[in-house]
């Protein structure tokens, strides 16, 4: 009886080292590397910081902007972003970073474009969305590097990277 219990003793503290074990080998590597990708990803971060300041220095900066036009047809175009900046040397271009974009149609059907950063020209609003570019029209998903939208001549370009997905 007493050896009995033994075992069962030697059995449990070994079903808890190997459980010990487990858990270190697996999950702390896990924690591991995503300490690494979040400094990897703090120090890209002060990378783009310093490069967009540098770039920054001959620019107007602008938050929470948003632009609204409508077309003769009853088109709406929206465009938001969290900031943008407008280059000194060119005032009719500006720099969009964090952008959603909605065009509603006159019949009511929206096409939404969400990206990180785009050119917008304030004369004809042709747009350039460019960086993880997302484009949802009803059940209808466009993942994209760069979409171009251009007015005059009525009409949206994916390029670049292309994923298009439906039901």
């Amino acid at each position: 009886m007493n050896t009995k219990k033994i075992v069962q003793f030697i059995l449990i503290i070994f079903l808890l080292l190997l459980s010990f074990i487990f858990y270190k080998k697996y999950f702390q590597i896990d924690n591991k590397i995503s300490e690494d990708k979040k400094e990897t990803r703090i120090n890209n971060e002060k990378i783009e910081n310093a490069e967009i300041n540098e770039e920054k220095k001959d620019a107007n900066i602008i938050q929470n902007l948003r632009y609204v036009s409508e077309d003769l047809l009853g088109n709406t175009y929206i465009l938001s972003a969290t900031s943008a900046e407008i280059i000194k040397d060119d005032q009719d271009n500006v720099n969009l970073f964090n952008v959603e974009g909605e065009i509603i149609q006159d019949n009511g059907e929206k096409i939404v474009i969400i990206s990180e950063i785009a050119k917008y020209n304030r004369q004809n609003n042709n747009t350039l969305f460019r960086d993880n570019v997302l484009v949802l029209y009803g059940i209808e998903t466009i993942k994209a590097d760069i979409v171009k939208i251009d007015f005059t001549k009525n009409s949206i370009e994916i390029l670049e990277n292309v994923h298009y997905t439906n039901e």
